[in-house]
């Protein structure tokens, strides 16, 4: 079992999502978070950070949903869409849009509580 965390930018969250329902990963949870964004500049001026909002996907598998669940969600954010201006309040378009970022993490257990079931069937 493992458990992915995708960092999404909002604009790109139901395209991931339905990336996912067409692989069958249905089950989720999505936390709200905050991440840094870096503006190019100059060598002269350095870079600058600023703090954005983002999205947090958490996605419990079992082994073989793994390379599945991570390849969508790959491919669902590097596809570019054009709503994906989440700068277009800014006066300044130089700032670099992350696309976010996929982690792997081992996981030992799952538990569901309705069920009182334990390990991969919990999933």
């Amino acid at each position: 079992m493992k458990l992915v965390l995708a960092v999404v930018p909002p604009s790109r969250m139901e395209a991931v999502r339905q990336a996912l329902a067409e692989v069958h990963v249905t089950r989720l949870s999505v936390v709200d978070g905050h991440g840094y964004q870096t503006r190019t500049s100059s060598a002269a001026e350095g870079a600058s950070q600023r703090i954005v909002r983002h999205l947090v996907l958490e996605i419990a598998v079992n082994d073989d949903f793994l390379d599945r669940t991570v390849e969508v969600i790959e491919q669902a954010l590097r596809l570019r869409a054009p709503a994906d201006t989440d700068l277009a309040s800014e006066s300044s378009q130089d700032y670099v849009i992350d696309p976010g970022g996929i982690y792997v993490l081992p996981m030992d257990t799952a538990v569901q509580i309705y069920r009182d079931v334990r390990g991969p069937e919990a999933l």
